[in-house]
């Protein structure tokens, strides 16, 4: 299967760490992002990468050795357009890694959810994570093992699942979508999941996103020791 990893961003959210690399490349530890990503999809068999690049790509590409396909956007395309135009030429469906969050998701479970849910119409899963405070990320209501509701980011502390920025898709999302930039989050998933399209794959074990200077920093702390 095809995993995109969106690892295009510029970092504006860690303006010290991220100053003259993509965001992709921060480390943390000994390794960067983009490593512990590829090395988590390696583990279970996945192999078959294509890397959705924007800002700095040439720093990417150098790093990579090459080794795994590549498409570059012209311009920030958002969410939604990196992964359009990243699986353009795809026919089957593929997984989607958003470039700043770092996990230990077993993916060999997700991929025959993907599968058991595909048969009964699903067009995508969202790997769902559960946290204390949703302040920063917004809320995604459940149902019966669906996804029926985005809600926004809540003004109050409160617990509840996130969407872990991880995704598995068919490219038939895409199917009726002329525009090329446009936001995943906004503009799809809250129609797949009026359908009832949407599948939630709740992950239990251990997820930060690494997009702010704060949550690096937690991030280097304790994300290793996991």
């Amino acid at each position: 299967m095809k995993v995109i990893i969106l690892a295009g961003g510029k970092g504006t959210r860690l303006p010290h760490s991220a100053k003259n690399i993509p965001k992709s490349l921060v480390k943390i530890g000994r390794k960067t992002i983009l490593q512990y990503q590829i090395d988590l999809l390696k583990k279970h068999g996945l192999t078959d990468i294509r890397l959705s690049l924007g800002y700095k790509s040439a720093h990417i590409i150098d790093y990579t050795k090459g080794k795994y396909e590549y498409v570059i956007e012209s311009q920030p395309l958002g969410t939604g357009g990196a992964i359009k135009f990243a699986a353009q030429d795809l026919k089957d469906d593929f997984m989607v890694l958003n470039g700043d969050v770092l996990s230990n998701a077993d993916y060999s479970k997700l991929l025959k959810f993907y599968k058991k849910n595909v048969a009964h119409g699903t067009k995508g899963v969202i790997v769902v994570f559960y946290v204390k405070d949703a302040r920063h990320f917004g809320l995604v209501k459940i149902k019966n093992g669906k996804i029926i509701k985005f809600l926004e980011k809540p003004e109050k502390k409160c617990p509840g699942y996130i969407n872990a920025g991880i995704y598995m898709l068919s490219p038939a999302i895409f199917k009726n979508v002329s525009r090329e930039t446009f936001s995943i989050e906004y503009d799809i998933f809250p129609k797949l999941a009026h359908k009832k399209h949407l599948a939630a794959f709740v992950h239990n074990g251990n997820w930060i996103d690494v997009g702010t200077e704060e949550r690096l920093q937690k991030a280097r702390k304790n994300f290793i020791k996991k």
